[in-house]
């Protein structure tokens, strides 16, 4: 066998060669991209729970707060006539009670404030008193539970009831207002006292 003999063959196994190597690459690189898209595939699944508790309700209702004999009257402002401070002079007082009855739908309790104001400088000189539970004589209060201080300048008076109203409770409040013995105001001085219940439901 001459040498050009020789030479062609070892060239053929070289490419032989080649050829093989190159399908085995291509064969590995393919099955590596099938693995990829297999655990692509695999990543993309996830998992759900849900879990449920029975026995929650929901109720609808109103929130009405009365004052005196009115029952879910609109509008909620009422002019309180048992009330009457006319003649009050220095160092005198003046009482007189109050109902708050809770006439809410739906099962409603709330709590409520009392907070008072009075206009002009013989409003800037009167002092109240508020009592839960108390009754009044016309000029002053007996029992029940004072809320906040008492001799409050009316201005200035800010106070929650301290209790909650369940639905058709009530509450008897008697209010005491003073003029001071020391106050000085002009002759003939009016001024028109405002008692406002802002009230706010809670969980009964």
């Amino acid at each position: 066998m001459d040498r050009r003999e020789v030479d062609r063959r070892e060239v053929k196994d070289r490419a032989a060669r080649r050829r093989w190597f190159g399908r085995g690459r291509t064969r590995a690189l393919l099955s590596a991209g099938m693995l990829v898209g297999i655990g692509a595939v695999a990543t993309s699944a996830y998992w759900t729970d849900a879990e449920q508790v029975p026995g929650t309700t929901i109720n609808s209702g109103t929130m009405h707060i009365d004052l005196a004999a009115n029952f879910r009257q609109r509008p909620e402002s009422y002019a309180w006539n048992a009330f009457v401070l006319t003649g009050l002079t220095p160092g005198t007082s003046k009482s007189a009670e109050l109902p708050v009855t809770n006439n809410s739908r739906g099962g409603v309790t709330f709590s409520y404030r009392i907070q008072t104001s009075a206009p002009g400088a013989l409003g800037a000189a009167l002092e109240v008193s508020v009592y839960r539970g108390a009754t009044s004589n016309g000029t002053t209060c007996t029992g029940g539970t004072l809320l906040g201080s008492a001799n409050t300048p009316i201005n200035t008076f800010d106070q929650a009831a301290g209790a909650t109203l369940a639905p058709t409770s009530s509450h008897n409040l008697c209010v005491r207002v003073t003029l001071p013995l020391a106050a000085v105001v002009p002759p003939s001085s009016s001024s028109a006292i405002t008692f406002t219940f802002p009230a706010t439901q809670v969980n009964s």
